[in-house]
């Protein structure tokens, strides 16, 4: 029996599960006046089919469905992680404190006891509406500041935390799966930040960070390792494959022009050194040594290119 006037982007979605269609109309009737969307069903087996199509912001229940216990809905709304936030609000004419608990335990959020007023019922639709949009929007700067913890903020390449706390977790994992690391240096440096200032010193850097993301492969990321130092981390990357994916950085680094928008459009160039589990190192600290040890051959080389790491074990 829907009652959907709008589309449900534009305003919260309210699902009333109750066989009494005079109930559902009066009721669906108070609450698309209200403004907000509705859509009705008379059992509990509609029920559990519409919730997922749906994703409704709160759900009104009776709970004297006939073919099972509206209990029975909440707890299989509250057991699905992708509908478990989602407000539940019995409706009954019941009086039975058994009840009330049972309600509750099942993950209810409220009751609205008949007969009720429209003020009552508005009142508690928009109170655990508005609960409900609170906290989302704390999960949201939760997570958001959890990705911050994480992220090096001039960059967004992940920091050195993020490659300490999982790094060695992957290795771990993945015994049997090929795993490369690309550790770069920006050649000269130190050059750019006396003649351009340090405030374009950074930009350079930004701007490098844009063009190694570009040039990663998909599942690859990239760490702000300090400074003017970076390292590329390519889960199921063979040292043959991690040496290409070096070469097309420092390639495109090298046809890259720097500070194009303060009318300067200078050149830089990388050095890289590369190294691979398991042949190069079965630890975090070994692999990372391992690449350190050939990015200061290619600077002993001329920089501006790729070495392999040579150390076995």
């Amino acid at each position: 029996m829907p009652m959907e006037k709008q589309d449900f982007t534009v305003s919260p979605v309210i699902l009333i599960a109750d066989d009494n269609r005079g109930i559902v109309r009066m009721l669906g009737g108070v609450l698309v006046s209200a403004g907000y969307q509705v859509t009705a069903v008379s059992s509990k087996k509609e029920a559990l089919s519409v919730l997922p199509k749906i994703q409704p912001d709160l759900v009104l229940l009776d709970v004297g469905l006939p073919d099972g216990s509206a209990f029975d809905i909440c707890r299989s709304l509250k057991q699905d992680p992708h509908t478990s936030d989602i407000p539940v609000l019995f409706v009954t004419s019941r009086r039975n404190q058994r009840d009330i608990i049972t309600g509750f335990q099942a993950g209810g959020q409220d009751y609205i006891n008949k007969p009720y007023t429209t003020a009552e019922l508005l009142a508690r639709v928009q109170t655990h509406l508005a609960l409900r949009q609170a906290q989302k929007k704390l999960k949201a700067s939760e997570a958001r500041y959890r990705e911050l913890a994480i992220r090096d903020d001039l960059t967004n390449f992940y920091n050195t935390r993020y490659l300490y706390q999982t790094l060695q977790g992957q290795l771990d994992m993945h015994r049997n799966r090929s795993l490369s690391v690309i550790f770069m240096d920006i050649d000269d440096f130190k050059n750019v930040v006396d003649r351009y200032g340090h405030l374009n010193g950074s930009r350079t850097i930004a701007e490098l960070a844009d063009v190694v993301r570009s040039v990663l492969p998909e599942g690859c990321y990239g760490v702000s390792y300090g400074g003017d130092e970076f390292i590329a981390v390519l889960a199921g990357h063979d040292l043959g494959q991690g040496m290409k994916v070096a070469e097309s950085i420092r390639r495109a680094i090298e046809q890259t022009r720097f500070l194009a928008t303060q009318d300067l459009a200078i050149h830089i160039t990388v050095s890289c050194g590369v190294a691979t589990f398991p042949d190069n190192g079965r630890t975090l600290t070994e692999l990372l040594g391992c690449a350190d040890q050939a990015l200061f051959q290619s600077k002993n080389k001329g920089k501006n290119t790729v070495t392999a790491c040579t150390t076995a074990v």
